[in-house]
């Protein structure tokens, strides 16, 4: 049985306040952040198309509770970001990802050290991305990732990751949710879980779907996660640089349910 045991700590997170972030290639990207209280662990959210940042609102409120700082972005073409409202091309889908790099900046700004990235459908790809590129995301929560979202592809990218933990989450309702996590945990090299719901839609709906799902993505950030092995999921690999390339230290422990 998979255990989820979540600490009772009472955080002293601020109120959600708004931040403005600018982008390498100048964009204004509108953020909701709450700043925990000398906490070095910090939780970074990516939304899904035609939504926005809004759709995190339950989530950050458990997370500010348990002294983790969050902050969550509306992506460019979204919310009250540059582009919103327009008909986006290829080029701006990727250029989300500088849009993700700017929010992980701002986190370590205020003392953030640890972040993990938590997305949804198009976001978790985009987290899956921004974890292959910056070495020091020590955690990926990607529900209903998919091989290919806009140009913004994730197998790649989850290799790259290495062996930092990864937490995959899909519905079998969703028509193509289950085949690609299934894909990604089997060329994920760290600690990962897969776990695939009977019912709850597509992304940030299996929130609100399955009453569960809050629960087990705290335990995850948290580092409560217990695995069938018996063992905790402890989401900050060892991290070594050798010549300006990366390589991360851990164990695959990889369950199916």
């Amino acid at each position: 049985m998979l255990l989820q045991i979540i600490p009772l700590i009472v955080g002293l997170a601020s109120a959600a306040t708004p931040v403005s972030l600018t982008t390498t290639d100048g964009s204004n990207i509108h953020a909701v952040s709450s700043v925990a209280h000398k906490s070095s662990k910090g939780v970074l959210l990516a939304h899904m198309l035609g939504r926005s940042s809004s759709d995190w609102d339950s989530l950050t409120k458990r997370l500010d509770s348990v002294n983790i700082t969050t902050l969550a972005v509306d992506l460019r073409g979204h919310g009250k970001s540059s582009k919103a409202g327009t008909a986006l091309v290829e080029d701006d889908y990727k250029a989300m990802i500088q849009d993700l790099e700017a929010g992980a900046a701002w986190l370590r700004t205020k003392g953030v050290t640890e972040i993990t990235c938590i997305g949804a459908s198009i976001g978790a790809n985009l987290c899956a991305r921004l974890g292959a590129k910056d070495p020091e995301i020590v955690n990926l929560v990607l529900l209903s990732p998919g091989l290919n979202h806009k140009g913004i592809t994730s197998g790649d990218a989850i290799q790259a990751y290495g062996d930092r933990p990864v937490l995959l989450v899909a519905s079998e309702d969703d028509r193509f949710g289950p085949r690609s996590a299934s894909l990604l945990e089997d060329v994920a090299k760290g600690q990962v879980h897969y776990e695939l719901l009977s019912e709850g839609g597509h992304g940030t709906k299996m929130l609100t779907r399955d009453a569960k799902l809050e629960g087990l993505v705290m335990s995850w950030v948290l580092g409560t996660f217990k695995l069938m092995s018996g063992e905790l999921v402890r989401p900050k690999p060892n991290i070594q640089r050798e010549n300006d390339e990366i390589t991360t230290s851990g164990k695959k422990l990889q369950v199916h349910q």
